[in-house]
């Protein structure tokens, strides 16, 4: 019998959300969050995402997201290139979703260990594997769990360590952005980088 987990498929909203952090700069920064975060889903000023229930998805996954890291994350976010903020936004993810943090490091980072291809069917065994153990994997329809396939693969090709075939390290990072998550006891960030 399954056991009830943690896991919930929330992911499937937006992949990394790159453009939509980018946009909400002034609300991630401001001391007002919560209440500039919610003027934003009413009018929809920066982010321009077209329907409301779609915006308030996007805007309930952003402040879940918002709410893993201090607001010194959000400002060294800024200092970052584009390169290393799609890395910092996997970051997240993985600190937020159970189920991303599971498939990265059951499926990707084990893959990279034995320098082996990434196919949609190894993520596929490993949400299977979940199925059988998880209530809550156990209960996702077959659209959630190729959603989440999806979604995860794309996350990894975004943040740029994978290529479609095989996962590899980032490139063109900064010392200095290692040097945050070393400085923050995030040390595991860099295994899960392939560093």
């Amino acid at each position: 019998m399954p056991n009830k987990t943690n896991y919930d498929a929330n992911f499937t909203a937006g992949g990394l959300l790159f453009t939509e952090f980018v946009a909400l700069r002034g609300i991630l920064l401001s001391t007002n969050f919560d209440e500039l975060l919610k003027k934003e889903e009413e009018e929809n000023n920066v982010m321009g995402v077209a329907t409301n229930s779609a915006r308030k998805r996007i805007i309930s996954e952003v402040k879940r997201r918002y709410e893993k890291v201090s607001i010194d994350f959000w400002y060294q976010f800024f200092e970052w290139d584009e390169n290393e903020q799609k890395l910092g936004l996997f970051y997240l993810c993985l600190k937020t979703y159970p189920i991303v943090f599971d498939l990265h490091f059951e499926v990707a980072v084990k893959k990279y260990k034995l320098g082996a291809e990434l196919v949609e069917y190894d993520v596929q065994m490993r949400l299977d594997e979940l199925s059988s153990t998880s209530e809550d994997v156990e209960n996702w329809s077959y659209t959630t769990i190729k959603k989440i396939n999806t979604q995860y693969r794309k996350a990894l090709k975004d943040a740029g360590l994978y290529n479609k075939k095989i996962v590899h390290k980032p490139n063109n990072t900064n010392e200095l952005f290692w040097d945050f998550f070393k400085k923050n006891d995030e040390n595991w960030f860099l295994d899960a980088c392939f560093i």
